[in-house]
């Protein structure tokens, strides 16, 4: 899990490398603007807000073809990586 500061994710993307920076902020609001009828605007702002400036214009390029939700979710699973949880009988 991150720190306060957030956590560097980067991803290799083809023959790109694409740098984030993820905090608890960014990651809250990219869940709590997720509904069932509205998922790649909610992703596309996740990545963008997250993004390290210098790979913005390659995100753009993925966004572009159509990818916001496949990136959001490698970086979001990155970020906050599943929890195992099983019910006491």
């Amino acid at each position: 899990m991150a720190d306060a500061q957030g956590k560097n994710i980067t991803l290799n993307v083809g023959k790109d490398v694409i740098r984030f920076k993820v905090d608890m902020l960014a990651f809250n609001s990219f869940q709590n603007e997720m509904m069932p009828d509205n998922k790649v605007a909610p992703a596309n702002n996740f990545l963008m807000r997250t993004v390290h400036p210098e790979d913005k214009k390659v995100l753009e390029g993925y966004l572009d073809q159509g990818y916001a939700i496949d990136l959001a979710g490698f970086v979001s699973t990155e970020f906050k990586p599943a929890l195992e949880i099983s019910v006491k009988v």
